[in-house]
């Protein structure tokens, strides 16, 4: 990251370095192969799909470590007996990265078709939640004097 930038925010930002670290690895991420999509299912709930034609589930790691999911491809280099014609179809290694935020957390993982969907959930604490409460009616106690 550019230290005028995190000079610029230090006297207002403490505590956020992890924050301008985290947002500087995000600069570098590879998004040319392999294809992906990212949808976002409702408002707590995201999917990544990648394309992956011709991998099988043996030959990728998915993983997450301080808040990053990275998805690793491990092709071996094979010597092919064929001649091709046309390689239209990239069978080749790759490194991709996802910057998680502190509250998303992977729930599924499927392939299926050569297709890789990891399905993301936003895990909102019980105090953050929205919650609707009931307007009580407040109860008069008049004080009654004996004679």
């Amino acid at each position: 990251m550019n230290p005028t930038t995190w000079q610029l925010y230090a006297p207002f930002g403490v505590g956020l370095d992890s924050v301008f670290t985290r947002l500087d690895s995000m600069s570098t991420h590879n998004t040319s192969y392999p294809p992906y999509n990212i949808i976002k299912k409702d408002a707590s709930n995201y999917e990544i799909e990648i394309a992956l034609a011709g991998f099988k589930p043996d030959e990728i790691e998915i993983s997450t470590e301080q808040n990053i999911l990275r998805i690793t491809s491990k092709v071996e280099k094979r010597d092919s007996d064929r001649t091709y014609l046309h390689k239209g179809l990239s069978k080749r290694s790759f490194i991709n990265t996802w910057q998680l935020g502190d509250d998303v957390k992977v729930s599924t993982v499927n392939f299926e078709d050569g297709l890789l969907t990891i399905s993301l959930q936003q895990i909102i604490p019980e105090h953050q939640k929205r919650i609707t409460y009931n307007i009580e009616k407040s109860k008069k106690q008049f004080l009654i004097e004996e004679v």
